[in-house]
């Protein structure tokens, strides 16, 4: 079927229900940003291929929701003639709340699958549609029965990570996380990033990040693993057991709240916890709302994890540096295309032992195809690269002993002025952010501001953040802090939540010009201490990804002194840290572009 097949045979159900809309969300049970296939329901009505969206259908109209990475792509792959597309992050777009008030009648009935919403999106959508006395229904399982060919849930074994990886055995995590409990205090575990950070276990139930589906409730006296029993090997189920872990099945998650006893205080996030979850707890227990205590535990890297994070970063560098070198040598030969890039990585990565999977579908843009933030070429469609203009990637990527985020914008062949001017402004911005210092308590969207300052000073901007946080083999976007200025449904917490020593974070500032061009550089970098003064503690960034930025791209003259010998200094080190990973030729050729 094609949307139009879809969105009529939505329609044929609501009908048959007596539903006057559907939702369809990208959501599954643990809020996850990356879900396995199975949960895709608005790619499959849609067509859309972003990791973000949000879909009505009503009777008569229907309307669909992204972000502002994926504005472009959204016109490009949703069918305007059936849905009207809004981004969230335009303030004059309409809510889907304030939406369906405009679209649906009094006492209308609205369907949902309530498995994956959100005890916080809940409240919020049933608050909104109580002016007009709008039902919210939480079963859409007819709708998803529409779904022929809908792919189950992986069912790959467990593995385990080395204890030089892990970095804090399982008892070590249990204790800390009960350290922060009160007395008579439990917490409901419920995103698949905390889960694989507290276990130490790692699966394949997801293409990108080494998660698997699972809950945990952990008490001041008892832990539990919520899974599919059957993808854990015996020897492994005894030792997860050994470390105080009692294991149940999946789907049992909403019984052991059950059980909780009376005067427990439940610590939930009602941003990552289902609304089925927060129906289930009994009278008597004390619900305690609160940022997910294992996320903010966890976002502050302990020193080994700094370590293996540093030793990742490099790991990726050399194989990027491979790929670097196979562009320039392939630039003019009228063969390359974008969907090449990335599989031409894969290859480079999978010769280092070191390396688990990809941690994203690669974004590789070339010319106006780098002016969509989000572009992620594929097999059919991808864009020959010509010997002129700019080539952007943005490549992610799971190691052993860490997770890897970059981004570099390279030349192809000949670029104007207005390309080199851009580019120098972006590389600028980047400097910017790694050279901040900040006082203690400093939340991302003042450092947000700070960066984008000389852009609106332009009357320029670019439509992300300038960093998110990053996990520990593990998720790429982590919460709860981000280094952006607007509100961002991913992280509800960000715009209160200070940088902490050992959070790493992104420093992707950019600038897109549809139809002409895209930049955007990125390195990792760690919150470190910067020091004491009369004025108090000041914190501030390490680099840790070392790649050569575009030498033919930079205006010298739009760089002060300081900025150039932050890149020489920069250049050092990249030299130091990559010279044991590459080849005589290839450090040659690392060199020959480490000038400024």
């Amino acid at each position: 079927m094609n949307t139009k097949d879809k969105v009529s045979a939505i329609r044929d159900w609501m009908e048959r229900e007596g539903a006057d809309c559907v939702l369809l969300t990208t959501l599954d049970p643990h809020q996850s940003e990356s879900v396995a296939d199975h949960w895709k329901a608005v790619q499959w009505a849609t067509g859309f291929t972003g990791s973000m969206g949000e879909a009505l259908v009503c009777r008569n109209s229907a309307a669909f929701w992204t972000d502002g990475r994926y504005e472009e792509q959204a016109r490009r792959q949703v069918d305007g003639s059936v849905f009207e597309t809004f981004s969230i992050s335009n303030p004059e777009s309409p809510s889907p709340g304030s939406w369906l008030l405009e679209h649906l009648g009094e006492g209308a009935v609205l369907a949902l699958d309530g498995s994956v919403l959100s005890v916080a999106s809940a409240r919020k959508l049933k608050s909104e549609l109580s002016e007009k006395g709008i039902r919210i229904r939480p079963e859409i399982d007819g709708v998803l029965a529409l779904w022929v060919d809908r792919p189950a849930i992986p069912g790959d074994p467990l593995y385990e990570l080395e204890p030089e990886f892990t970095c804090r055995s399982r008892g070590e995590k249990l204790a800390l996380v009960r350290s922060r409990l009160p007395e008579r205090g439990a917490v409901a575990v419920t995103t698949l990033d905390d889960i694989v950070w507290l276990t130490n276990l790692r699966g394949h139930d997801n293409p990108l990040y080494p998660f698997f589906h699972a809950y945990a409730l952990v008490t001041k006296d008892r832990a539990v693993l919520c899974t599919d029993l059957g993808k854990i090997p015996p020897g492994l189920k005894a030792r997860i057991r050994s470390d105080g872990f009692e294991l149940r099945p999946y789907g049992e998650m909403p019984r052991l709240i059950e059980e909780l006893s009376k005067e427990t205080i439940l610590s939930l996030d009602p941003w990552k916890t289902p609304e089925s979850l927060r129906l289930a707890v009994p009278e008597g227990v004390r619900v305690r709302e609160e940022p997910a205590l294992v996320t903010g535990i966890k976002a502050e890297k302990s020193q080994k994890e700094q370590e293996n994070i540093r030793r990742a970063n490099l790991h990726e560098c050399a194989a990027v540096v491979r790929l670097m070198m196979w562009i320039e040598e392939n630039a003019g030969s009228g063969a390359l295309t974008e969907y090449m890039v990335g599989k031409k990585l894969e290859e480079f990565r999978r010769l280092d032992p070191l390396y688990i999977q990809p941690a994203n579908v690669p974004i590789v843009g070339y010319g106006p195809n780098a002016a969509l933030p989000h572009y992620r070429p594929t097999k059919d469609v991808s864009s020959p690269v010509k010997p002129e203009g700019f080539l952007l990637f943005d490549v992610c990527a799971q190691w052993r002993c860490g997770s890897t985020d970059l981004t570099r914008t390279v030349a192809v062949g000949p670029l104007t002025d207005e390309m080199r001017r851009d580019y120098t402004t972006v590389l600028k911005a980047n400097i910017r952010l790694a050279e901040q210092k900040f006082p203690e308590g400093t939340t991302g969207n003042l450092l947000d501001a700070i960066v984008k300052a000389p852009y609106w000073n332009k009357l320029e901007n670019f439509s992300h953040g300038t960093g998110h946080g990053i996990g520990y083999i593990s998720n790429i976007h982590e919460g709860p802090a981000k280094i952006i200025t607007e509100y961002a449904p991913a992280f509800p917490y960000a715009l209160r939540t200070p940088l902490r020593p050992g959070m790493l974070f992104s420093d992707e500032p950019g600038l897109y010009k549809p139809g002409r061009h895209g930049i955007r550089i990125e390195n990792s970098i760690l919150v470190k201490e910067a020091g004491k003064s009369e004025f108090g503690r000041f914190l501030g960034f390490e680099t840790v990804t070392f790649l050569p930025f575009e030498g033919k791209a930079i205006v010298p003259e739009m760089l002060t002194e300081a900025e150039k010998s932050w890149i020489r200094g920069y250049y050092e080190r990249m030299k130091e840290g990559l010279r044991p990973l590459l080849s005589e030729s290839e450090f040659a050729w690392l060199c020959r572009k480490a000038v400024i």
